[in-house]
């Protein structure tokens, strides 16, 4: 009677083994994903163009999850606080970041001891939306276009107002003037909605922005469009030229915005968020609301948005270099 007891006993001491190594398995938990609240940081305030696309993606992911997607806003140091924050997050992809050109294009290129890797701290999902920088003058200004902008500005010292030193717009704004060969003085701001106030006061000449933030004021005059950073005309704006028309050039600037998560999230999840992400892409619905917004839709994988981003950092890091001084203040 003992001898059956032990052996018994050591079945069930086997099945449990094998059944904590089932368990231990990294795909185990993958395979019912997601369970519960996904959590994607949009890691700069409400309101926007970058929060309100990301509202749009949490909500069609949702659908096709069939899981609950929130927002949270985790804004502060330009973005940095925010990405630092889920690249210390739980890889499990219940943690995810809307990442943009200034949190992994350009904020890596600038700080060497920021506390992530664009590549390093976070697997690409898939870049979700676009806007070319657009240069818009104040109202008041003697200077209709781009072209004029620069020959007044060899008449006359003209300013163009940032979010700060090292800002995206701060960038861009000295590459056109290399490219363009004129001058213009730096007006650093605390945030982009300051520098756009001053503008649309009459304090500064000109400002770098996105076509969502300035196509209000665009429509009522109170702005003047003068070209826009991207490779071709924007869609939105089909009769104002490009950079490059107007000077030449490869200059090519954009806005974006992606999915990233955590760099160690199992690649069954990724799977899942990067299949829900394309479906996303073919829902037409979706792409209408993100162009309202006044953003291009982009078509994208995470091989495709590596790439990009890649190809971003590489160009941020030639900027920065070229331009060291000034972005240093």
């Amino acid at each position: 009677m003992n001898l059956v007891y032990i052996a018994a006993g050591k079945r069930l001491i086997g099945l449990c083994v094998l059944l904590s190594a089932v368990l231990a398995l990294p795909w185990a938990g993958a395979q019912t994903y997601p369970s519960k609240t996904i959590t994607v940081v949009v890691p700069f305030p409400p309101g926007g163009p970058t929060d309100s696309s990301a509202r749009l993606i949490a909500r069609a992911l949702s659908a096709q999850l069939k899981q609950a997607v929130v927002v949270e806003n985790r804004p502060g140091a330009g973005g940095t606080a925010g990405s630092t924050y889920v690249a210390n997050a739980k890889p499990d992809g219940y943690t995810l970041l809307w990442g943009s050109t200034s949190s992994l294009g350009v904020a890596p290129t600038l700080y060497p001891k920021l506390a992530y890797g664009s590549l390093t701290s976070f697997a690409p999902l898939a870049m979700v939306a676009r806007s070319p920088v657009i240069f818009v003058g104040r109202s008041g200004i003697k200077a209709n276009s781009l072209k004029e902008f620069i020959a007044l500005s060899k008449e006359q010292k003209l300013s163009y107002g940032s979010a700060g030193n090292g800002s995206l717009n701060h960038l861009v704004g000295e590459w056109l003037k290399s490219e363009g060969g004129f001058d213009m003085l730096h007006v650093p701001y605390k945030g982009g909605t300051p520098a756009l106030n001053d503008l649309l006061s009459g304090q500064v000449d000109m400002t770098l922005e996105t076509v969502p933030s300035v196509t209000p004021f665009i429509k009522t005059d109170k702005l003047k469009i003068l070209a826009t950073g991207g490779r071709q005309r924007a869609p939105q704006l089909p009769g104002v030229p490009t950079v490059r028309e107007v000077i030449g050039g490869e200059f090519e600037a954009y806005s974006w915005v992606g999915l990233v998560a955590p760099i160690q999230t199992p690649p069954e999840v990724l799977k899942a968020l990067s299949d829900a992400l394309m479906a996303c892409e073919n829902d037409a619905a979706l792409q209408r609301d993100i162009t309202a917004t006044g953003l291009d839709p982009v078509k994208s994988s995470p091989e495709k948005f590596r790439q990009d981003i890649e190809a971003e950092l590489a160009k941020w890091t030639r900027l920065v270099r070229m331009f060291k001084p000034s972005v240093d203040g």
